[in-house]
């Protein structure tokens, strides 16, 4: 099993607003790192625009932030063949562009489970599936066994 997480989830780490979806979040990203589990580039730079627009990080500390992801896991990007997937995923309605994209490239470096806060849970793209990351701001059940929490 492998499992990778979406931005959504990342950007809980540093926003302080919500502390109980922080504090999962927190969890499950240093979960996922002692595990060797890997993120994507996009997801990388989705944070760094998340947290500079909704969170008004400044584009520096947002950049930072992003260096230390890439370094502190094993990273994958799209491939054509990942990218012609997502665009027919997107146009079949079954998720957007850029959810398609990033489920499609997250499949095509062998990851099994993504956990989101948006996408719905159980959805699937091929071999990968779709877990729910909170429930009632906790880490959800599916995303605990997943992560083996």
């Amino acid at each position: 099993m492998i499992v990778t997480l979406d931005t959504n989830v990342l950007v809980y780490t540093v926003d302080d607003r919500e502390p109980e979806r922080q504090a999962a979040a927190q969890e499950m990203t240093e979960a996922l790192r002692l595990a060797g589990g890997p993120l994507a580039l996009q997801v990388c730079g989705e944070f760094y625009r998340a947290s500079t627009r909704r969170l008004l990080r400044t584009p520096w500390e947002a950049a930072q932030i992003s260096r230390n992801l890439m370094i502190a896991f094993p990273v994958f990007a799209t491939t054509m063949r990942a990218m012609e997937r997502a665009l027919a995923e997107a146009a079949a309605a079954r998720f957007s562009f850029w959810d398609a994209n990033l489920l499609c490239a997250a499949e095509a470096a062998g990851c099994t489970h993504m956990i989101s806060e948006d996408m719905r849970d159980g959805s699937r793209v091929g071999g990968l599936e779709v877990v729910g990351a909170f429930d009632d701001g906790a880490i959800s059940e599916r995303a605990r066994k997943v992560l083996g929490l």
